[in-house]
């Protein structure tokens, strides 16, 4: 490690979902193997959720434990919300932050930070707050080049048509664009974060994003130099490492035929309505395929899991994704393609079925359909429905079927790519080039 690398403190705060969490944790690791100190700020619980850090890299990240429990004891994650009507309350949680982070850079007895690493949820106050203590900061996007482009070029849109569209001036064909059903929630979602009065912020001035070139270069060509890609971040984890969760997982996979189980997640944001799960159920019924379905609420339809007993598990709850992906039973994945998910299943070589739920997905099913490393489920352009036939048909395609040989193909070819070690650690090491380059330029007090 270079002396002057051990020297460099960075504070990570990431938004309160799984999805987010685990890169800017992964990105904390890395940079720590490089010597960097992390000041990793989160729950309690959240802290406790995240994998164990190996041996060698302990004393350079430091959990900054932010209690919430004035507000709420239960809610400190997106996978605690039972339904949407509690997402006020994590928002509300999250906003407690900015005190602790006040807290934290305003302790004279702690070395000042030379970045803020900040998620969505804290552009509101980290980049001010940043400036105040003279504190450089870049703002950590998880989306993909492709869905940032999209809306940047969208920028002006003002009806769910304009959403559902590609803007004319993304200068190569494409069909990244939402469909109707999807544009009229996105555009809703859209139009009531500008209907609300902010906080003065600062514009952007540097800003990493989770993706590289090899995926989707002419995305990252069009978002220009304020974008720095730092790799797609392949999850790691410690082998070794058991839990009880995982022994009782592990137990079931090692009966399964290598490649043989689809793997069934639809995120820690979405949370599905009773008609998709019957739907999904159907689907997963009628495939004939082996299945491992995390149901993180709710419950699969009477009589389904006793129907498929032996060659399917229905797993409540949270469980280790980037792990599960990995084992050797599993030989596809049918997911709402979050792009923390999407990458997950990129790095292992996973073909995908792709079922979008809310926020960017519907843009990232599309870029993985164009980029030929998934199939989309169809759904009705008006209502968003879809059947449990659709769903069988997709997953014996990707699984077992001639027709989805050359997308099996292409995920196994990919995963030489998306999954190597010396391709991230190339990217990782323009980024910490990057950081030394552009920490000396802080901006003026607001």
């Amino acid at each position: 490690m270079e002396e002057e690398a051990s020297k460099l403190h960075i504070v990570m705060l990431p938004w309160l979902a799984m999805g987010h969490l685990l890169p800017f944790f992964e990105l904390s690791k890395r940079l720590a193997l490089k010597g960097f100190e992390i000041s990793f700020f989160s729950t309690p619980s959240n802290i406790h959720r995240l994998p164990s850090i190996p041996q060698s890299i302990t004393p350079y990240i430091n959990f900054i434990s932010c209690s919430i429990n004035n507000i709420t004891s239960t809610i400190e994650n997106t996978v605690d919300l039972r339904s949407e009507a509690a997402r006020p309350l994590l928002i509300q949680a999250y906003a407690t932050f900015e005190n602790h982070l006040t807290a934290f850079l305003s302790d004279a007895s702690r070395p000042k930070p030379d970045w803020i690493i900040y998620d969505f949820a804290a552009a509101s106050w980290a980049p001010a707050l940043a400036s105040r203590f003279k504190v450089n900061s870049a703002f950590f996007c998880l989306f993909n080049a492709a869905a940032v482009a999209f809306f940047i070029h969208a920028k002006d849109y003002d009806s769910p048509e304009k959403l559902s569209t590609v803007p004319d001036s993304i200068p190569f064909p494409t069909a990244v664009a939402f469909r109707p059903f999807e544009a009229r929630h996105v555009y809703s979602m859209l139009s009531q974060k500008s209907n609300q009065t902010e906080p003065k912020t600062q514009s952007i001035q540097f800003t990493l994003i989770r993706t590289c070139k090899e995926f989707e270069s002419k995305w990252v060509d069009l978002l220009g130099d304020i974008y720095a890609p730092v790799g797609l971040l392949p999850p790691s984890f410690d082998k070794e490492e058991e839990s009880e969760t995982w022994t009782r997982i592990c137990d079931w996979l090692d009966l399964q035929k290598e490649s043989s189980v689809i793997y069934v997640a639809f995120g820690s944001e979405a949370i599905l309505t009773t008609e998709q799960i019957d739907e999904i159920a159907i689907g997963l019924e009628k495939s004939g395929l082996p299945f491992f379905w995390v149901l993180r609420v709710g419950s699969p339809p009477k009589g389904f899991e006793e129907r498929t007993a032996g060659r399917g598990l229905v797993w409540m709850g949270w469980a280790p994704q980037a792990r599960l992906l990995v084992h050797r039973a599993v030989g596809g994945f049918l997911t709402h393609g979050g792009w923390n998910s999407v990458v997950e299943g990129l790095v292992v070589g996973a073909p995908m079925v792709v079922l979008p739920m809310v926020f960017e997905q519907g843009l990232n099913a599309r870029h993985l359909v164009e980029s030929g490393y998934a199939v989309e489920v169809a759904r009705n352009d008006e209502d968003g429905s879809f059947s449990g036939e659709e769903i069988a048909r997709k997953l014996r395609m990707v699984m077992v079927e001639e027709e989805g040989e050359e997308l099996r193909k292409k995920a196994r070819k990919g995963k030489e790519v998306f999954g190597s070690e010396k391709l991230q650690e190339e990217y990782l090491d323009e980024l910490v080039k990057k950081l030394w380059e552009k920490r000396k330029v802080v901006a003026e007090p607001v």
